[in-house]
């Protein structure tokens, strides 16, 4: 590659980078306004104490954190539960969690998917308690299977107005939004990109489960404020 070449790649990716980066910075404003059309007053009451924060968190700048660890990890620990983990990673909390040199056994997505609606669950919070986790290279698998099943069946059921398992949805797009925040993986940030711009009657039904559907709304936040995709 001559001189030449080489800066007009290079010109060529700053501004596409400009461009993501503008568009990105658009729609967290949109979402500064939009946000209580999907959170209604009693969702965010039922909130109890952390109400006033997930307001001020999606009404303000917001804060975000860098959550890629320093260095590649195999596995990280924590004592908290899976929902404080949640809040924490969410809000941009800080998490208190060490590194392990050893994984579970793996879970493969075939394994998975034979699963109940509610086993499943139950699974991926107990193997994710550190939701962090669903950014190890170990998780691909897995990650790759929830981003499919959100783009695929759990879309076509949201278009179609058919029943859905509320839970279920919001975890995958909470750990789908984590696994984008740790990998800068585009395909994953447009997954939630996808669903936030689904038909308000759609979204609205999420606020069976408020708060997911809160520390989702925060992740994405997040993302959107995310310099450096």
């Amino acid at each position: 590659m001559d001189l030449e070449t080489a800066l007009s790649a290079s010109v060529q990716l700053d501004r596409r980078e400009g461009i993501l980066r503008g568009a990105l910075l658009r729609r967290r404003a949109e979402l500064r306004k939009s946000w209580k059309h999907l959170i209604s007053s009693e969702c965010l009451e039922s909130l109890g104490t952390i109400a006033p924060e997930v307001e001020s968190f999606l009404s303000g700048q917001g804060s975000i954190h860098d959550w890629r660890p320093a260095a590649p990890f195999t596995w990280i620990n924590c004592d908290a539960s899976f929902l404080d983990c949640l809040r924490a990673i969410s809000l941009a909390r800080k998490v208190e969690y060490r590194s392990s040199d050893t994984s579970p056994a793996r879970l493969s997505p075939l394994e998975l998917n034979k699963l109940s609606n509610n086993e499943r669950l139950k699974t991926l919070c107990a193997r994710y308690r550190c939701p962090l986790n669903i950014g190890a290279a170990s998780e691909s698998d897995v990650a790759e299977e929830l981003l499919r099943q959100l783009m695929v069946r759990d879309r076509a059921k949201l278009e179609a107005g058919e029943e859905f398992d509320v839970d279920m949805i919001l975890l995958k797009l909470n750990l789908v939004g984590i696994h984008a925040m740790i990998t800068r993986d585009l395909r994953f940030l447009d997954a939630l990109n996808y669903f936030y711009e689904l038909p308000r009657r759609s979204l609205r039904r999420l606020r069976a489960s408020p708060r997911f559907l809160a520390f989702w709304l925060c992740i994405y936040a997040q993302l959107l404020c995310t310099p450096d995709w």
